[in-house]
């Protein structure tokens, strides 16, 4: 009887197979490539560099594993690809930072883009003129070990 029941279990399991695009639980992404930045302030800086991340995922949001900075969350996995985006406001002594970011990885090819732009604020709440604009694209390549 025993035999049936494990017999019965794999045909659901190929009849039924996990949706290919569900979410993975918990994943951990070690990601390096091209960043380019331009930062709109006073003195405008142009920035072209390489970068190495840690991204973990987990429960829908994907931090950078160093910081704790939230990189994106609400994600969804669509055609293949993990696809997040977050705005946040990060407040600091006599300033407020608006951070806008997405985070595409493919699960095929390991590609990364993320995309993050900030405004920077006086006082304590995210209005009037900017003081300061970054816009960053990072875009390379994630090793990924699947957790759950």
């Amino acid at each position: 009887m025993a035999d049936y029941h494990a017999l019965a279990t794999l045909a659901w399991t190929l009849l039924h197979p996990v949706m290919a695009d569900e979410l993975p639980n918990e994943m951990l992404f070690q990601c390096e490539g091209k960043m380019n930045a331009v930062l709109d302030a006073a003195k405008p800086l142009t920035r072209d560099s390489t970068f190495r991340i840690n991204l973990r995922l987990r429960d829908g949001v994907i931090v950078d594993a160093q910081t704790g900075v939230v990189e994106g969350a609400e994600c969804v996995q669509e055609s293949g690809e993990i696809k997040c985006k977050v705005t946040k406001l990060y407040p600091l002594a006599d300033s407020v930072v608006k951070r806008f970011s997405t985070v595409v990885i493919n699960r095929r090819t390991r590609e990364l883009t993320l995309w993050l732009e900030s405004w920077d604020y006086k006082g304590s709440d995210a209005s009037g003129t900017p003081t300061a604009h970054l816009r960053a694209l990072r875009t390379g390549i994630c090793r990924d070990d699947a957790l759950f």
